[in-house]
């Protein structure tokens, strides 16, 4: 059975005699595995060129034309208004390319041209030349992946960024705009990460560097994703050098100031502080424990008395269900009581 194919013999006809565009020279599409140059290095779209198509059941062209009407109009609403916006064109293409690649994927890119002269009259042109460019990048991508893996991080950043702006230009800026801000927060954390200073003044320094990088989006990123930002910040070495030098009383207070600054609720904040009191619980008890288990490996030699010690031990300590999952824990090698201590958080 011939595969479900959107092919230009159905799109010439459905487009009334718009002009096809060809692709002359532009390589097939980079397969999704590339690696990125670091977080966020790949163009937000990686998925949209690179879909493995799949083989679908035959279809007439009727019911393709009713089918790419359905996907047409969806894409009408939902960017109505926006295609003047750098994201907005590349969310549009990714869309859109995706889906041609997958019904069509000999001649998607052919599609796609003749698609955008015909839907979008006034912006066909640019989308077209933001398409190029987007596929371009790709290839970059593919093609240097085993340049970029040997690189440092900057030097990688400044290989990619320079690919970026003689791709995108300004706009590329734009587009990876969440990079950036993450890339410059991340830097502002280093520097507070070395800079003296209790961790609550340095809690206010990092919410000050949150609110210059996000400018009028910083409440909405706050909001959003305040446990994360939190906790990239109790993480710090010189965080947690601090804390691990507080005794427990004045630890729960900084936890709770630096949560405080960070513009936790009280409520949440209450919560916070019976979770770190619940924690050193714990930590008191599995200390305890692993002491009685060393105990006990140095009395016992390996072999079934031993092994009975430690299970009555676990189940002791923890009772059956817990102490059975730190047995299995153990035999798979992982010792969560050996674990680094990072206040805060575990």
């Amino acid at each position: 059975m011939k595969p479900r194919s959107l092919t230009i013999a159905v799109l010439v006809p459905l487009l009334a005699g718009v002009a096809v565009y060809q692709w002359a020279n532009v390589p097939d599409p980079a397969p999704a595995s590339m690696p990125e140059a670091e977080p966020s290095a790949a163009i937000p779209m990686d998925q949209s060129v690179t879909t493995a198509p799949g083989t679908k059941a035959q279809a007439s062209p009727d019911t393709e034309e009713s089918e790419l009407d359905k996907f047409r109009d969806r894409l009408l609403n939902r960017y109505a208004g926006r295609l003047d916006q750098p994201k907005s064109q590349v969310r549009l293409l990714e869309e859109l390319m995706r889906y041609l690649s997958e019904m069509d994927p000999e001649h998607w890119k052919e599609s796609l041209a003749a698609l955008l002269k015909s839907w979008f009259p006034d912006q066909g042109d640019q989308l077209l030349q933001r398409a190029q460019a987007m596929i371009a990048y790709q290839d970059f991508m593919e093609q240097e992946r085993y340049t970029l893996s040997s690189m440092g991080p900057d030097e990688r950043r400044d290989f990619v960024w320079a690919r970026r702006r003689a791709l995108f230009g300004d706009d590329a800026d734009i587009i990876w705009q969440e990079e950036l801000r993450n890339h410059a927060l991340s830097q502002s954390l280093t520097g507070i990460d070395k800079r003296a200073g209790s961790p609550t003044q340095k809690a206010a320094d990092y919410t000050r560097a949150i609110r210059e990088t996000y400018g009028e989006q910083a409440n909405a990123m706050l909001e959003n994703r305040r446990q994360e930002l939190t906790d990239r910040f109790i993480t710090l070495s010189s965080v947690q050098d601090s804390l691990q030098e507080l005794d427990p009383d004045q630890r729960y207070g900084t936890l709770r100031e630096i949560r405080q600054t960070m513009g936790m609720e009280e409520a949440a904040l209450d919560r916070w502080s019976e979770l770190d009191r619940t924690r050193d619980e714990r930590w008191k008890v599995g200390q305890a424990y692993q002491a009685q288990r060393q105990a006990i490996q140095e009395k016992y030699q390996p072999g079934a008395e031993r092994d009975q010690a430690l299970d009555k031990l676990s189940r002791d300590y923890f009772g059956d269900d817990m102490g059975a999952v730190i047995r299995d824990e153990e035999a798979a090698g992982y010792f969560r009581f050996q674990q680094p201590r990072v206040y805060g958080q575990n």
